[in-house]
């Protein structure tokens, strides 16, 4: 996703919103290894585990709804799994509007209420956590998210890895397949929703 809708010219940092272990920024060294990376983790014990693994990013400990990292700006800002936990999502956004630069990438990525995991598993569903507050389709995210400035690129969704048969043979080589070599498809059904949204202004 970021390879196919960042400015390869002008993309020279990144800033990832939940850094969980860190194991995503350290992918990232690897894959753009002269671009600056940077991370927000609001779990003390989370953000030790990134430091240890991702030593060579700028990792903070912050709140996802109230950060403030001015003067600093960023051509991609990523958040995998963190937004459905914030009561106020529109919150987030603004920081990530804010702290975007003009032209740049935001790639989230949340439990999609459309998708067919959810209909199928209905209260089962693993989307329905109590520190999952704020759920929605992926119709409901674009959006919110386009209503806070942002165009859209892409929106889809993953597979089906919420329902527990496809996540056991001989069906879980094939959930993975998708998973692994496709990532995300234009369609509205599967597990987590994909977006990826550009600041114009």
């Amino acid at each position: 996703m970021i390879k196919k809708y960042a400015d390869a010219s002008n993309f020279n940092s990144l800033l990832e919103i939940g850094t969980g272990s860190g194991f995503f920024l350290l992918s990232c060294k690897s894959e753009f290894p002269e671009v600056l990376l940077s991370g927000i983790e609001y779990d003390k014990r989370l953000l030790s585990v990134t430091r240890r693994r991702a030593p060579f990013a700028n990792c903070i400990e912050g709140n996802a709804e109230n950060f403030d990292l001015y003067p600093n700006k960023y051509d991609v800002i990523v958040s995998f799994q963190v937004i459905e936990h914030l009561y106020n999502p529109e919150a987030m956004l603004s920081q990530v509007e804010s702290h975007l630069n003009t032209g740049g990438i935001f790639i989230v990525t949340t439990p999609n209420l459309d998708g067919y995991g959810a209909k199928i598993m209905k209260e089962k569903w693993h989307g329905y956590r109590k520190d999952h507050v704020s759920l929605k389709g992926a119709k409901e995210w674009e959006d919110l998210i386009t209503s806070n400035g942002f165009e859209m690129k892409f929106s889809g969704s993953t597979f089906f890895s919420g329902i527990p048969l496809m996540n056991k043979l001989p069906l879980a080589p094939i959930n993975w397949f998708f998973l692994v070599f496709f990532g995300a498809f234009r369609w509205k059904k599967g597990e987590s929703f994909v977006g990826v949204f550009k600041k114009n202004k």
